[in-house]
């Protein structure tokens, strides 16, 4: 079974118009939960109708800690063979491909693994979505003059390869992978969370991510975290200082966080 975790902050209008969360839960190997943060009664009506899992926040939480309680109320039903797939709600996958890059993992071995994200549907922009895991500099350069070195340039990858971290935009991991890494570091709130749990696979698990470039989705992101001093900008801020003391041992960082 493959378990996809859809978080939504009011993401209801994007989640129908694209369609993708339906589509996926038409199959019979795939079940979608949708994790609603903000209490939507159109999104609680949509999940029922498309027979899609629908869980509740009392209160607004972060992306790791909602990923991991959708992953809490399934987690007595996985076995050795399960996937478990974080998607952003403003993902576009074709259920052909979501099926054939989760049979690949499953005959390779692979705990954790993502695909090539595009921001277009004409496939002609690249999501950066696939980086060398950053320095302080690498930080600081990517926030004032907007250059960054950890990018990976998809154009010179062809067929499956390791990559440091991967956004946590389109995740794939084996679903007992996932518990043994504890989920996402809920120390975090909204940003690194993905680079985080890429560093602690490998730290812990000398586990990389695969990506596979072949297999594609649309991801039509949008950025809240560049205005200065923004909400969505603080939040990013502390979560780059907490990531660099884990990285740099200044913090503990545990299988189990």
């Amino acid at each position: 079974m493959i378990y996809v975790s859809v978080i939504s902050h009011g993401h209801f209008k994007t989640l129908k118009e694209l369609g993708a969360v339906s589509k996926l839960n038409n199959h019979s190997r795939i079940k979608v939960i949708i994790k609603d943060n903000l209490g939507e009664s159109e999104l609680l009506d949509f999940c029922q109708e498309n027979k899609i899992t629908y869980l509740r926040s009392k209160e607004k939480k972060g992306f790791g800690e909602n990923n991991n309680e959708v992953f809490s109320s399934i987690s007595s039903l996985i076995t050795k063979e399960d996937f478990f797939v974080v998607m952003n709600p403003d993902i576009y996958i074709e259920c052909s491909d979501l099926l054939d890059v989760v049979d690949e993992c499953g005959s390779a071995n692979v705990n954790l693994a993502t695909i090539n994200l595009y921001r277009d549907f004409d496939k002609k922009t690249y999501d950066n979505s696939v980086r060398k895991f950053p320095s302080a500099i690498d930080f600081f350069m990517s926030f004032l003059f907007k250059k960054n070195d950890c990018v990976v340039n998809k154009n010179k990858i062809t067929k499956p390869t390791y990559v440091d971290w991967a956004a946590g935009s389109f995740l794939i991991f084996n679903a007992f992978f996932y518990s043994k890494l504890n989920g996402f570091n809920e120390k975090y709130f909204m940003y690194c969370e993905d680079i985080d749990i890429c560093w602690r696979a490998k730290k812990h698990f000398n586990t990389s991510v695969l990506y596979y470039p072949c297999y594609a989705a649309i991801h039509l992101a949008q950025f809240n975290n560049r205005r200065i001093f923004s909400r969505h900008f603080i939040w990013h801020i502390k979560s780059i200082i907490l990531f660099l003391l884990y990285k740099n041992g200044m913090l503990r960082s545990s299988k189990l966080l």
